[in-house]
């Protein structure tokens, strides 16, 4: 059995995307040195999830880490090597995120009316519509019962 819950929040770049949730407690940054262009791999030794892979997931994390060029990282992951995630959900969307995301055609969310770092696992599956930058969106997370939500 499943169990489902609801969140809205902010919708920071528009787009409906679904995936496995990757869910980062460190702040997250989309550079080659984080994030393997070629793979999706994550690569950072510091961070708990290095050596997973970002591609077809929604990923989760508190805001950015690293330079302006995680923007470009970002989108080149997502529409460039066809290694990116499907969507990413903050607590902050930093500008640099939501311009890579904007280009690499995937939503973006923040502001949500929970923490997403506590209500999201790795492992959930979660869909996103966020329809229009600014406006609410939704983020769906769905947990098997044994892991309750």
């Amino acid at each position: 059995m499943e169990q489902v819950k609801v969140m809205k929040g902010i919708a920071r770049a528009k787009g409906r995307a679904s995936g496995e949730a990757l869910v980062s407690e460190m702040r997250f940054g989309w550079g080659y040195n984080t994030v393997a262009n070629e793979s999706g791999i994550i690569g950072a030794y510091e961070n708990p999830l290095n050596g997973q892979c970002v591609k077809g997931r929604i990923v989760v994390y508190p805001t950015v880490s690293g330079t302006t060029l995680g923007s470009v990282g970002l989108y080149y992951k997502c529409q460039v090597s066809k290694v990116g995630p499907t969507g990413i959900i903050c607590r902050n969307v930093h500008d640099i995120d939501i311009a890579g995301a904007i280009a690499g055609e995937i939503p973006a969310v923040d502001c949500l009316d929970g923490d997403p770092l506590q209500e999201i696992r790795t492992g959930d599956l979660v869909e996103i519509r966020a329809d229009e930058v600014g406006k609410e969106a939704t983020v769906t997370i769905t947990r098997k019962a044994a892991n309750p939500l």
